[in-house]
C-alpha cells in the first residue's frame, strides 16, 4: 500500500486533504455560504463564517457516516466527545480557509481533470477499466446527483493544487533514513526476570489508617457513573413459546402421523455388483453369449458367495469397483432408482440373477441388511412437542412482532400496559451507564451486567436510544430496537442516577485490595532494582531467574509492553551483556541483552516499501498543518466564546 503512496502522489495529496479539509461530502462553495445568517456564529473567517447550525449538522453527517461504517458495533458515547468535536471544528475552519485560499488564488480544475480524477478512481474500475455501470450505482446507492459529486471532485482537485507544492517539495535526508532503518530493524536477543506482584503479596500487611488514607486521596476514581435503571420487553423466540397454547394429545398424533418420514428409520443395504458390458452394435448370437456369461458368474456367486470379490475382479467391466471387492456402499431405496428392483428384491442376504440395465449386465450381491424401523410415537414425544410448540412460536411471533410495533407506536407513556395486552414479561435491570454496564458490586443484584439479557444492553445502539432525549428526558418508551429479525427490544428509563463516589464502608475491601496491590507493587519493584543494580556492577551474564533467550525488534514487538520493548531498544549496548529495567502493570521486569544484530533483509525491505513512504506521508501531513496554521492567521480566523460552549456540548 505505501508503495502505491510512493510512486502516485496524488494519493499523499488525498492523504493531506483528509487530515486538514473533513469530508464535506457534497456541499458545494454556494451551499457552504447558504445557511441561516442570523444563526449563532463560532467561528469569523474573513467575512465568511462558521455557524453552530453548520457544525451540527456536519457534525451530525460524519457520525452517520461512521455508524454506516461500524454498523451494530458503533458506539456514539465514544465518539462525540468534546475532543473529537474540537478537532472537528478544526478541520472545518481548515477547509474554510483552503476554500477561501482557493478562491482569492484562483485555483480551480478544468472538467477534463475532474473526467480523468473519476475515471482513474479504483472503486469506478470493472477489470482495471472504468466502468460507466459502477460509477451510476455509486451514486444511486449513496442518493447523489453527478452534477453534486462531479462538484465535490473538482473542489477537492482544487484544494490538491494549494497544498500540492507542499507534497512535492517533501524529502526526508537519506542519513536520517539510513538511522531511521537501523533504530527499526535492529535486533536485540534478550533474557527477561520477571518480579511479579503475585511473589509479594503474601507478605503485604495492610491497616485501617492505609485504607483511609488511600481513599481520601484516590476516592474520585472510584466514581460510580452517571446510569439508568431501565424497564424493557424483549421479544424473542422464548417470550413466544411462553404465548403457546398448552398443545394436545390429538394435535400431537396428527403432527406425527403427518410427518411420519422423520422418525422413520429406513431400511439400508450393504451393496456388491458384478458389471458385464454387451459391446455396442453387438449382434444376436453375442448377446446371448453375454447373458450366458453373466448367468455363469452368477451361477458362481451363489454357490459360493465369499469368492464374489474375486470374481468382481476377474470379470467386472465396473473400474470404479471391481478392485474393491464390487462395493456400491450402504444404498437406501432410491439411491440407485435402476437397481432398487433387484437390490431390494431379495428377502435376505445373497446374490441376485443377472439384472439387464442398459448395455449391461448386473450381478448383485446383498452382503447384510440394515432393516428399517419406525420409532413409536412414545418414544419421540417429547420431540414432537417441541417441534409443534416451535412451529406454532414461530407463527406467534409475527403476530406479536405486529402487536408490538403497533402499540408501542399509539402509547409511548408506559410499557406496562403493551406487556399485559400481549401478555409479555416486563422487566427492569439496573446500571446501564453510557458506555458500559455496571457490576452487582456497585448498583445491587439487579444489575443488567449479570442478567440474562445483559447482550441486549451491551449494544452500542441500545444504550443510544436508552440515554437519548425522548427516552431519558421525556420519559417516553423507545421504539422497537430490531436486534435481530427475531429478536426485538423495547426499553424504558426508569430512573437517572447521577455519578456519585461510594462512602468507603461499601468499597472498602475494593480499596483494601488496591492498597494491598500497591504495596506488593512496590516491594516488586525495589526487589527489581536493587537486582539490576547488582547485574549491572557486577556485568557478568547470569541464568539465574532468566527465562529463554528471544529475540526483538521495534518491527516485531514480541507483545512487550511498549515501555519495556523501548526501554530495551534505548538501551547501550557497547558492552554486552547489558542490563535494564522497567516497571510493568505486573511489578518490575529486567532485561539481560546479550546480541546486536542489524536486522535481515525482509526487514529493510518492510521498511523501505511500507515504513518509508509512510513517513514521507506523516511528514508532509505535518508541514501540511503548518501551511494552514499560516493561512489562518492571514485569514484572520476568529473562534467566538460559543465555539467552546458547543465543543463541550452546552
Amino acid at each position: 500500500m505505501f508503495e502505491f503512496i510512493r510512486t502516485h502522489q496524488r494519493i499523499v495529496l488525498a492523504a493531506l486533504i483528509i487530515l486538514v479539509v473533513p469530508s464535506f461530502v457534497f456541499f458545494g462553495v454556494a451551499d457552504y455560504q447558504s445557511f441561516v445568517s442570523n444563526d449563532v456564529k463560532l467561528v469569523a473567517i474573513k467575512e465568511a463564517n462558521i455557524t453552530q447550525e453548520q457544525f451540527n449538522q456536519s457534525w451530525r453527517n460524519r457520525l452517520d457516516e461512521m455508524r454506516m461504517q461500524s454498523g451494530a458495533n458503533f458506539d456514539v458515547a465514544k465518539v462525540d466527545t468534546p475532543a473529537n468535536r474540537r478537532a472537528w471544528l478544526n478541520q472545518l475552519i481548515n477547509a474554510q480557509v483552503l476554500q477561501q485560499e482557493m478562491i482569492d488564488g484562483h485555483f480551480n480544475a478544468t472538467d477534463n481533470m475532474v473526467r480523468n480524477a473519476i475515471g482513474s478512481n479504483p472503486q469506478f474500475h470493472e477489470n482495471g477499466v472504468y466502468s460507466p455501470q459502477k460509477y451510476t450505482e455509486f451514486l444511486v446507492r449513496n442518493g447523489i446527483r453527478d452534477i453534486d459529486y462531479e462538484a465535490y471532485v473538482r473542489q477537492n482537485l482544487a484544494y490538491a493544487q494549494v497544498l500540492e507544492p507542499i507534497a512535492q517539495s517533501v524529502s526526508m535526508p537519506e542519513k536520517t533514513l539510513e538511522l531511521l532503518q537501523s533504530a527499526m530493524v535492529q535486533e536485540r536477543a534478550v533474557r527477561l526476570k520477571e518480579f511479579e506482584i503475585s511473589t509479594y503479596l503474601p507478605d503485604v500487611t495492610v491497616s485501617d489508617e492505609d485504607i483511609k488514607q488511600w481513599y481520601d486521596k484516590n476516592s474520585k476514581t472510584l466514581e460510580v457513573p452517571r446510569y439508568v435503571d431501565a424497564q424493557y420487553i424483549i421479544l424473542n423466540q422464548d417470550a413466544a413459546l411462553k404465548s403457546v397454547p398448552e398443545v394436545s394429545e390429538a394435535d400431537i398424533e396428527s403432527y406425527y402421523q403427518s410427518n411420519i418420514g422423520k422418525y422413520t428409520k429406513q431400511e439400508r443395504r450393504v451393496v456388491n455388483h458384478i458389471q458385464i458390458k454387451v459391446p455396442e452394435g453387438a449382434d444376436a448370437a453375442t448377446q446371448e453369449e453375454i447373458l450366458k456369461k453373466a448367468q455363469d458368474v452368477a451361477a458362481q456367486a451363489k454357490a459360493e458367495p465369499a469368492k464374489f470379490s474375486a470374481l468382481a475382479k476377474q470379470y467386472s467391466d465396473d473400474a470404479g469397483t471391481k478392485n474393491l471387492d464390487g462395493s456400491l456402499g450402504l444404498l437406501a431405496r432410491g439411491d440407485i432408482p435402476v437397481l432398487d428392483e433387484a437390490i431390494f428384491s431379495l428377502t435376505a442376504p445373497g446374490v441376485t440373477d443377472p439384472v439387464k440395465v442398459g448395455n449391461s449386465y448386473h450381478i448383485i450381491q446383498v452382503a447384510s441388511i440394515d432393516a428399517g424401523s419406525v420409532q413409536p410415537l412414545s418414544a419421540v414425544k417429547s420431540q414432537v412437542l417441541e417441534e409443534i410448540r416451535l412451529q406454532l412460536a414461530s407463527e406467534k411471533f409475527a403476530d406479536l412482532a405486529t402487536g408490538l410495533v403497533q402499540q408501542v407506536n399509539d402509547d409511548r407513556s408506559s410499557l406496562q400496559g403493551v406487556a399485559d395486552n400481549l401478555q409479555l414479561e416486563l422487566q427492569t435491570v439496573n446500571g446501564v451507564a453510557r458506555d458500559l454496564l455496571l457490576t452487582a458490586e456497585q448498583v445491587g443484584e439487579n444489575a443488567a451486567s449479570a442478567s440474562p439479557d445483559a447482550k441486549y444492553f451491551e449494544a452500542p445502539r441500545v444504550r443510544e436510544v436508552l440515554f437519548s432525549d425522548e427516552v431519558l428526558k421525556q420519559k417516553l418508551n423507545s421504539g422497537v430496537i430490531e436486534i435481530s429479525p427475531s429478536e426485538l427490544l423495547v426499553v424504558r428509563a426508569v430512573q437517572e442516577v447521577p455519578a456519585a463516589i461510594p462512602p468507603l464502608d461499601a468499597v472498602r475491601a475494593e480499596v483494601e485490595k488496591m492498597v494491598r496491590d500497591e504495596k506488593a507493587f512496590e516491594q516488586a519493584k525495589l526487589a527489581g532494582e536493587q537486582a539490576l543494580k547488582m547485574l549491572q556492577e557486577n556485568g557478568e551474564p547470569s541464568s539465574v531467574g532468566f527465562g529463554a533467550e528471544t529475540t526483538i525488534s521495534r518491527l516485531m514487538g514480541n507483545q512487550l509492553p511498549e515501555t519495556m520493548l523501548n526501554t530495551i531498544m534505548n538501551a547501550p549496548t557497547d558492552k554486552l551483556p547489558s542490563f535494564v529495567g522497567t516497571t510493568t502493570p505486573n511489578g518490575f521486569v529486567i532485561a539481560q541483552i546479550e546480541k546486536v544484530s542489524e536486522g535481515n533483509s525482509e526487514m529493510k525491505t518492510l521498511f523501505t516499501q511500507f515504513l518509508q513512504p509512510g513517513l514521507e506521508t506523516g511528514v508532509a501531513a505535518e508541514i501540511a498543518q503548518g501551511v494552514t496554521s499560516i493561512l489562518r492567521a492571514d485569514h484572520e480566523v476568529q473562534i467566538f466564546p460559543e465555539a467552546e460552549k458547543v465543543i463541550l456540548g452546552e
